[in-house]
């Protein structure tokens, strides 16, 4: 049965390279040439969606196909209508969610299906199923996210580290399973085990290439200061968290080497900086992408959306059409010097549910994306640290490197005081010690916002 499994995920895996190959051909083609594709392949998923699933006939209006005339999906009308949703009678929520929460390695479901569910960091948990066909384009998102790092197949064969979130059912998990057929050695690694753990394993296994969420890297860069991690990686990566500045800068000099910043989406919507590190490519030609305000009308380049609307053009058996993701983006106006004709955020800055408003100096309130508090991890003694708002301002709960500098709260208080001046905010902040933070999923969410 095993052995089975093994020769499915090579092919799976095969699948996943001819697909990157496709990827890495068409992302250097003109701007009207992508366009192109990404219209041929998107009637071709309207029309698919529309014939084979009772929700999206609904959704679908009669007539010409086109994109601006379905509504856009919110995450928990996509929970309550799955199995409407659905093109294939097999997958059901509950018994798919009953069959996720039992597994402890990487499996498919009924040998066909890869499942998989969001961490629900925003609050709202999501499941996800994609079939050979639409698990290449994932697959071919990783690998081509590979080419643009330098990781090639080699002998001996390239050793690659993920520290990511420890559960079967999240994306990393299921990404790292999918690239683990011999092609490459991969060592995979909770964010949740302890540090020393994590820091003799990676001593052992020496690896080429490390990737793991930036406040995980920033811990390893603390323990490569130290002394204690021994590694020089020739190339490594972080996500599925905001990255300050200054964590770059920290990892960057830890490590030697300059971090790439990934982008990745159990949705299906991949991106990544390039070599010339300046904002990421969204892998437009993968998915369709909508940068809109808080009314879901479109945004120009250089204004900050609210959203973005996302449509996946590899999985038929889940249509994902118009899903709500709650990222703030702002997309560059200007092609990037690399050549690539893919779209460009020029920044990122974490969830819509992460910004948070603030008094104003003169009254009214001010907005504060979660890249302003990016002096907090410039000051060397803040190993990790969240955000928490309150009324009147914000509470920042940190993890220190060590506990023998008696300044750092009244510093860290400053800093902060400043960075919000500088945003127009008139807010009271308080900063407190404490020895660890709780993470959702493996992830760490830097900024908490007043609900509602």
């Amino acid at each position: 049965m095993r052995l089975g499994y093994h020769r499915d995920r090579l092919a799976w895996f095969g699948a996943g390279v001819k697909q990157s190959k496709v990827f890495l051909d068409q992302e250097r083609r003109s701007p009207a040439e992508l366009e192109a594709l990404r219209r041929q392949r998107l009637e071709a998923l309207l029309a698919h969606a529309r014939e084979r699933s009772a929700f999206y006939r609904e959704r679908i209006p009669a007539g010409p196909l086109a994109l601006e005339h379905v509504a856009p999906l919110e995450k928990a009308e996509m929970m309550e209508r799955f199995d409407d949703l659905v093109t294939e009678p097999a997958l059901r929520r509950d018994a798919l969610l009953e069959w996720i929460g039992t597994r402890t390695r990487d499996e498919l479901f009924e040998g066909r299906y890869r499942v998989m569910t969001t961490s629900g960091s925003s609050g709202r948990k999501g499941l996800f199923v994609y079939d050979k066909a639409g698990w290449a384009g994932i697959g071919g998102q990783f690998l081509r996210t590979s080419a643009w790092f330098g990781l090639k197949p080699s002998l001996p064969r390239t050793r690659i580290a993920m520290v990511r979130g420890a559960s079967i059912t999240h994306m990393s998990a299921q990404g790292a399973a999918t690239l683990n057929v011999g092609v490459h050695r991969v060592l995979g690694l909770s964010v949740t085990a302890p540090i020393e753990e994590q820091v003799a394993a990676l001593n052992r296994f020496q690896p080429d290439y490390l990737n793991a969420y930036p406040s995980a890297a920033l811990r390893l860069a603390e323990e490569q200061e130290a002394g204690r991690l021994r590694i020089a990686p020739a190339a490594m990566s972080t996500s599925s968290e905001l990255r300050t500045p200054g964590m770059t800068e920290r990892i960057a000099a830890a490590f030697r080497v300059a971090p790439f910043d990934l982008y990745a989406t159990t949705e299906g919507l991949f991106g990544a900086e390039c070599e010339r590190h300046d904002g990421i490519h969204l892998f437009d030609d993968a998915s369709i992408v909508e940068n809109v305000d808080e009314d879901d009308r479109p945004v120009p380049p250089g204004t900050p959306g609210a959203r973005v609307l996302v449509t996946n053009l590899s999985n038929r058996v889940q249509p994902i059409i118009r899903l709500a993701i709650a990222d703030v983006m702002t997309m560059h106006p200007e092609p990037c010097p690399c050549g690539r004709s893919l779209m460009r955020a020029a920044a990122i800055d974490g969830r819509h549910d992460d910004v948070l408003s603030l008094p104003a100096r003169g009254g009214g309130t001010v907005t504060v994306l979660p890249a302003h508090f990016s002096v907090i991890t410039r000051d060397r003694a803040v190993r990790e640290f969240q955000v928490r708002q309150e009324p009147g301002g914000v509470r920042v709960f940190v993890v220190p490197c060590g506990d023998g500098d008696p300044e750092l709260e009244a510093r860290l208080r400053g800093a902060v005081v400043n960075a919000l001046g500088e945003a127009g905010a008139d807010a009271h902040v308080e900063v407190e010690r404490c020895p660890e933070l709780a993470r959702r999923g493996g992830k760490l969410q830097i900024v908490q916002a007043l609900p509602g």
